[in-house]
């Protein structure tokens, strides 16, 4: 018989069903009697460490803050947590993960002066497959985690080997029947771990302490574990998380992949907190970069305290159960003001550098001839080749303007406009423009704007059309665009885009009824709509009705792209359905962005985790999709959902399946509901047509700014930074947090080992990026060395 390792935790959430400020009360009397308990037994050790909660006790307990630092000096409080907090583990980016690691170990060592050797993360719904190379380059070799469980996700034995993709392994402890957590009777939960046991290759890890809201481990269930010490012929010992893996011998067993939940709501419920997380950590990172830009070209000041607030703020929100959407309809309030609060000081910091560095560069227009200038950003590591809008303002500065528009660069090249709709509504006050254009990497690119007279802006009703690359056949009865023929692929596509409903019938997180149920209702046409109609794009807009509420599709074709948009508009009143627009393009196969990677998946019926794209493919071809506001999918042979919305009851947690109570519940969704998709048809596999770097450019636009005309010292076009590797991401562009060299995060996500080479300023870097690998470089002048995430 193995020995049960009692570890002495309170699982905490700084929210759920209640807010972070009734968490900060009962979290603090929690502490106190943790300590308590040390007082009165030399044996008992607890395992407890969030930073921001931490935080919380410093600022309203100064004198327990103490206490805790000297408990944790002695060995008797173990921080066994590195992260900032226990995150939903899929609908960040790579670099939000890699952020929990750096600013949770920081924070731990500045205020405790160690750092914590594993991540305990057992509430998380799944986990991504890049982890354990995260943790090991991050100081921590030991993860614990709960769900998925083994009706999910068997496992030979709760004690293995995790590997991550490029080959980083650390032990894991699945910590068994999550239920048993909350178990207050000791004596209960060791009888079912000796069941459990008969056959075991490790010792067992058994959780206790009031959890959830809170509670630390009772008198009780103390003296319980010295009596059961005393009459078992094997060892209860006390132990930390730490203790638990040194105590046992290397696993037997390897586990190689990602681990998903079949409890399925997370993955798609409150996109709105999903789609402004990701524009929130794309907006910080831009903030970095441009940070970077400015303090190498100007001597600006690199605001690294404001930088990290915005990450830490971000992160708070990434916890599982508000990313995962778990959290009350009040709790989201919070989130918005927070997220969208930091999304905001990192836009501020990033105009503010950006438009410093404008002023400096000398403009391609003069006056009087022409009044205004644009200046495209691209802060992506690869040169933007592709459609850009911007806007410029007429009156009361100027006279009113209705008339064409062409841009012009420096070299005297020309880019011709399309006038699309300003945002205003006021004849000749602003003009908005569509143009395509080459914007270098990581740099900015200037175009004078040239007036250029009346222009025809009448537009056809029409029920076909054809680029570059695509015949459009729209049928007038169901508003389906009916046939699409690709020209890459030689191929024409029916029906390829359907809005479809579902029954929702399991409760908010897919705890005790992992289904969705029957197709409902259908939608019905109302009209369709050229809303667009020009050289360079033409926009069909079909509206559906389909019970209270209205579904408008804009589909939107390029004249020389080898792709199309569809964005959707859903003003949303139905209960208790899901919304997903179905696709069958005929591929079976299909890979998925995840954070740091790609994943090849099969068949699901429940919706499934998805980064910025899904990849659909045979071996020779497929329909690779970007999406901006969209976080999950199913598949059933070639059919793939796409996750529009989720209108269910917010914290429904059900046990059974009968008829609700008739309540004026909250439900999730309601209301506007907005996203983006631009389709891509090629040859090939996703890694070798870029499109990695679309689903990137698209979630993370070019900045486009108005500019009056004046001299400058820089070129009117510039690139700074740029990356050569067809599946390398640069994640990171930062000022290290110790010193004044600089941090670059590189990630490979396809699978393939390159050789790259990284153009940095006046630098050029040859790198090898193995594949899947995780790559933290710190540049100090001439010289690049690779770190830990923590970046020493």
């Amino acid at each position: 018989m193995k020995n049960i390792q009692m570890v002495g935790n309170t699982h905490f959430d700084p929210v759920w069903t209640w807010k972070w400020e009734e968490a900060m009360s009962d979290i603090h009397s929690t502490f106190r009697s943790a300590l308590d308990r040390m007082k009165e037994d030399k044996d008992f050790t607890y395992s407890f460490a969030t930073p921001p909660v931490f935080e919380w006790i410093k600022k309203i307990d100064p004198e327990m803050f103490k206490e805790i630092k000297k408990r944790v000096k002695e060995g008797r409080w173990e921080l066994n947590e590195g992260w900032w907090v226990q995150p939903d583990c899929f609908a960040g980016c790579g670099e939000s993960y890699a952020r929990q690691s750096l600013y949770g170990q920081r924070y731990l060592k500045e205020n405790f002066g160690i750092y914590a050797k594993s991540v305990f993360n057992i509430d998380s719904f799944g986990h991504n497959s890049q982890i354990p190379q995260i943790l090991k380059k991050s100081h921590m070799d030991y993860y614990c985690m709960c769900r998925p469980q083994n009706m999910f996700f068997e496992l030979k034995s709760p004690y293995f080997w995790w590997k991550a993709k490029d080959g980083s392994r650390i032990k894991t402890f699945r910590v068994h029947q999550y239920s048993n957590i909350f178990e207050k009777d000791i004596d209960k939960n060791v009888k079912l771990a000796e069941e459990r046991m008969k056959d075991a290759t490790s010792d067992e890890m058994m959780l206790y302490g009031v959890t959830n809201h809170g509670g630390a481990p009772t008198k009780q269930a103390i003296e319980a574990i010295h009596r059961l010490n005393e009459e078992k012929d094997y060892n209860i010992e006390f132990a930390t998380v730490k203790q638990y893996f040194k105590r046992q011998d290397d696993p037997i067993h390897t586990v190689d992949t990602e681990m998903i939940t079949k409890f399925f709501g997370h993955y798609i419920n409150e996109r709105k907190t999903k789609s402004l997380n990701r524009k929130a950590e794309y907006a910080v990172t831009n903030a970095e970069k441009a940070a970077v830009i400015a303090m190498k070209m100007l001597n600006k000041a690199y605001e690294g305290e404001k930088l990290t607030h915005c990450w830490t703020e971000i992160l708070f929100n990434t916890f599982h159960d508000i990313l995962g959407g778990a959290g009350t309809k009040e709790t989201y309030v919070d989130t918005y003001s927070q997220v969208g609060g930091a999304m905001f000081a990192a836009n501020e910091m990033m105009h503010f550098n950006l438009q410093a560095i404008n002023k400096k560069v000398k403009t391609p227009g003069k006056n009087p001839d022409n009044i205004w200038n644009l200046v495209v950003w691209n802060l992506n590591e690869t040169e933007y080749d592709g459609y850009l809008e911007g806007e410029m303002q007429w009156l009361n500065e100027f006279p009113a303007y209705t008339g064409g528009i062409m841009l012009e660069d420096a070299e005297g090249n020309q880019f011709p406009c399309q006038i699309i709709l300003e945002k205003s509504v006021i004849k000749g006050f602003r003009s908005r423009v569509l143009f395509k254009a080459k914007i270098p990497a990581m740099g900015y690119k200037m175009f004078k704007v040239i007036k250029i007279g009346d222009i025809d802006k009448t537009r056809t009703h029409m029920l076909s059309l054809e680029t570059d690359a695509f015949k459009v056949e729209v049928d007038e009865t169901t508003g389906l665009v009916s046939k699409i023929y690709s020209k890459v692929l030689d191929k024409t596509f029916e029906n390829l885009i359907k809005p479809q409903c579902y029954e929702n019938i399991s409760d908010a997180e897919g705890l005790f009824r992992q289904a969705y149920g029957d197709k409902v209702g259908e939608f019905n046409l109302v009209n369709i709509e050229t809303t667009e109609q020009g050289d360079i794009r033409t926009t069909l807009k079909v509206n559906y009705k389909y019970g209270d509420s209205l579904l408008s599709l804009y589909y939107i074709f390029y004249k020389d792209a080898e792709y199309f948009d569809v964005k959707y508009s859903a003003n949303w009143n139905e209960k208790q359905v899901v919304l997903r627009l179905m696709l069958d393009g005929g591929y079976e196969n299909v890979t998925v962005a995840s954070p740091f990677a790609s994943e090849k998946r099969g068949d699901t019926d429940i919706d499934h985790p998805m980064g910025e794209w899904i990849s659909m493919y045979n071996d020779s071809e497929g329909i690779s999709i970007a999406a901006d506001s969209t976080f999950a999918y199913t598949k059933e042979g070639t059919t793939f959902g796409l996750a529009v919305l989720r209108s269910c009851i917010y914290t429904d947690l059900r046990v059974d399946q009968e008829p609700l109570p008739d309540e004026d519940y909250d439900y999730m969704d309601m209301g506007l509901c907005e996203g983006n998709l631009r389709i891509l048809m090629h040859k090939g596999n996703f890694a070798e047509n870029g499109v990695i770097d679309m689903a990137k450019s698209f979630n993370n636009k070019p900045i486009v700014m108005c500019e009056p005309n004046h001299d400058g010292i820089y070129p009117s076009a510039h690139s700074f930074i740029s990356l050569d590797g067809k599946s390398v991401l640069i994640s990171a562009v930062k000022k290290c947090e110790d010193d004044n060299s600089d941090i670059i995060r590189l990630s490979e996500i396809a699978g393939e080992a390159q050789e790259v080479t990284l153009k940095y300023f006046d630098k050029d870097f040859n790198l090898l990026v193995n594949p899947f690998e995780i790559k933290t470089l710190k540049i100090k002048g001439n010289k690049i060395k690779e770190v830990n995430i923590t970046e020493d």
